[in-house]
C-alpha cells in the first residue's frame, strides 16, 4: 500500500486536533491511522508553512461574527483578541492596533 502523501492543511488540522484531544501523539495517530514517525514531523512543516505564507509583509486577519444575542458587540474599551501564527494570542486595546502591528512587522523583518 503506498504511503499517503498529506497536505499541509491536513497537517495542520490533524496537529490542532491532536493538541485539543488530551491524547498522546501516539494514542491520536492509532485511532486516526497516521504513522506516527510521519505525524513527528508535523509540528514544524505546519509552523515552516505559515513562517512562508507571511514572507510576503502581510498579516492574514480573520473577522469572526458572533450571534448578537449571544454576545454584545464590543465597545470601544473592549479588548481586542489577535490569533498569531505559532498559536500565539495576543489581547490589546483597538487604540493600540497601529503600534501593535507596526511591532509585528518590524519582528518579522
Amino acid at each position: 500500500m503506498p504511503k499517503k502523501r498529506w497536505s499541509i492543511e491536513e497537517k495542520k488540522q490533524h496537529v490542532e486536533n491532536w493538541r485539543a484531544s488530551g491524547l498522546t501523539r501516539q494514542q491520536y495517530c492509532e485511532l486516526h491511522a497516521i504513522s506516527f514517525n510521519s505525524m513527528r514531523e508535523w509540528p514544524q512543516d505546519v509552523a515552516k508553512a505559515e513562517r512562508r505564507a507571511n514572507e510576503s509583509g502581510l498579516l492574514p486577519v480573520h473577522i469572526s461574527t458572533q450571534s448578537p444575542a449571544a454576545n454584545p458587540p464590543q465597545g470601544v474599551n473592549d479588548p481586542v483578541m489577535l490569533f498569531l501564527p505559532g498559536g500565539i494570542r495576543m489581547s490589546c486595546h483597538s487604540t493600540q492596533l497601529t503600534d501593535v502591528f507596526r511591532a509585528l512587522k518590524h519582528a518579522n523583518a
